[in-house]
């Protein structure tokens, strides 16, 4: 835990009720965000001065801090307050009693990405390192309770906002290359011809070779953990060259995506979760 992003001004610890006071204001001002309201930022921050006696600056540190536990969970937050990490458990506990009361905040107020639909939209993939090492136990217990994966998994309407995102992007990418024709063979599969396929989209790169592409979306940060399918990843394998998996993060706070190529073993930490079973 890093000591600076819990001491205010005095340097003591928050308290608990501190913390309290400033989760609760985030969730309001979030719950605006989600309706489309106004509200000021800086207005909340000032009358939040006068409940918990800190700076401004360590009170907007500490609004980041929530952002960051909801990236981890995988829900949208606060445009404005990016997520910052190293926070007390106590805030974590906080979070969890907001999103417990009023669920409706792990998904997203609409599926209409924030973002611009050219090359900055498209980033490397993370380092390979087993992100859910890095967390602490509280935060681990929290993703566990609210798991982004089986959310994501569950949301057709955001898979679909997802799946739509992507293609759109293929098609402009293609034709600022200069492959009209391309472009126009861009086939958003599972829409057109039903889910099965092991895939989602069928794109191309400039130069012509085919790109088999599942979409994996969340409105979580890019190691949100997602689901795959057996057939995705026999497709993956059998069609390896041709196969990448889309990721798709960050979807209500400004959109990005990577791609990873097969072997998807030397690039994800795969685990499983559910097994076929019948009778002996």
């Amino acid at each position: 835990m890093d000591r600076k992003q819990t001491e205010g001004i005095t340097g003591t610890l928050w308290t608990e009720s501190e913390i309290s006071a400033v989760v609760d204001s985030y969730f309001r001002m979030l719950a605006s965000e989600r309706v489309g309201a106004a509200y000021s930022k800086a207005q909340n921050r000032r009358q939040l001065m006068t409940i918990v006696h800190r700076s401004e600056g360590s009170i907007e540190r500490k609004l980041q801090n929530i952002s960051a536990v909801l990236d981890v969970l995988g829900a949208q937050w606060i445009n404005g307050y990016k997520p910052l990490a190293h926070y007390q458990d106590a805030l974590v506990a906080a979070v969890e009693r907001n999103v417990g009361q009023a669920p409706d905040f792990l998904y997203p107020a609409n599926t209409q990405p924030l973002a611009l639909n050219d090359d900055a939209v498209f980033v490397a993939p993370p380092s390979v390192v087993d992100f859910e090492k890095t967390l602490t136990p509280a935060v681990r217990r929290l993703v566990g309770k609210f798991d982004p994966a089986e959310r994501d998994a569950r949301n057709r309407q955001l898979g679909k906002a997802g799946e739509k995102f992507v293609v759109e992007f293929e098609r402009d990418r293609l034709r600022r290359a200069g492959r009209n024709d391309l472009a126009n063979d861009v086939r958003w599969v599972s829409d057109l011809d039903g889910d099965g396929h092991g895939y989602d989209v069928r794109s191309f790169e400039p130069d012509g070779q085919e790109r088999l592409l599942e979409i994996k979306t969340t409105c979580g940060h890019e190691r949100t953990a997602f689901w795959l399918t057996r057939r995705e990843i026999d497709v993956a394998a059998e069609r390896s060259d041709q196969y990448r998996i889309r990721r798709v993060f960050h979807f209500r706070n400004r959109a990005r995506m990577f791609e990873i190529a097969p072997p998807l073993e030397h690039a994800l930490f795969m685990t499983p979760t559910t097994y076929a079973a019948e009778p002996r």
